[in-house]
């Protein structure tokens, strides 16, 4: 392809994914408005838990998008940035909340411990998105638990643990290459995690850059996600 054939096709990528994301929005609002309409206690074990795998799904590819979206933006330099000061406690309850239905309709234990005074200054939007990703995924291989915290040191870290069998240690030597993570027999696109390295460098602060670790040194004994941020 040359230039402007690039171009065209970028532009029409872009587009399309926009459209995908508006209508798994739209669908994804639709179906919280039917279930509003019933009563909770009608609903057995199995009809719960089929809503929060569809509430999943769909929230898990709208994600997706929202990604390919910010990542094109970013190479074309497109993409809004704007850190502000944010209370931690108040954005991370809200990130539990999200995910709520499918926690409870899975038996998932969620916990949030951060000072409820602590205060950092990134881009929320963006760090939301992110954590999404994250958050899906401790709970797609957690067994029982999940724990979000986080603390100020040289970084605001935010951390994500869980007590699933861990991360496989191709996937933590790979540190900052994620995108080779690939493997289509497990479904891993490593795009997850590329996004969020992305997202941690926009974020610097005196000569100081964001970044993303991966470990199984957790309290919960499986896999630990941590976004720290200058």
């Amino acid at each position: 392809m040359n230039n402007e054939t690039d171009d065209i096709f970028n532009m029409v990528l872009a587009s399309t994914v926009h459209d995908m994301k508006n209508s798994l929005g739209m669908l994804g609002e639709s179906l919280n408005q039917i279930v509003a309409q019933i009563d909770p206690q009608s609903l057995d074990e199995k009809a719960q838990a089929n809503y929060g795998i569809v509430q999943y799904e769909a929230s898990r590819v709208n994600n997706s998008l929202m990604q390919l979206l910010a990542l094109y933006k970013l190479e074309n330099e497109q993409l809004p940035f704007c850190p502000n000061y944010c209370n931690l406690s108040d954005f991370l309850e809200e990130q539990m909340i999200k995910h709520s239905v499918l926690l409870n309709a899975r038996g998932i234990e969620c916990s949030v411990d951060v000072d409820e005074e602590l205060e950092g200054v990134f881009d929320e939007s963006l760090v939301e998105t992110v954590l999404e990703n994250i958050i899906g995924n401790a709970i797609r291989y957690t067994q029982s638990k999940i724990q979000i915290t986080c603390r100020q040191e040289e970084f605001t870290v935010i951390e994500v643990a869980d007590d699933g069998p861990g991360y496989p240690s191709a996937m933590i030597e790979l540190a900052g290459s994620y995108m080779q993570g690939i493997n289509q027999s497990t479904g891993s696109t490593g795009l997850g995690l590329f996004f969020a390295q992305k997202i941690a460098n926009l974020h610097s602060h005196n000569n100081r850059r964001g970044r993303i670790s991966l470990s199984n040194s957790g309290e919960l004994g499986g896999g630990k996600f941590e976004l720290l941020l200058p």
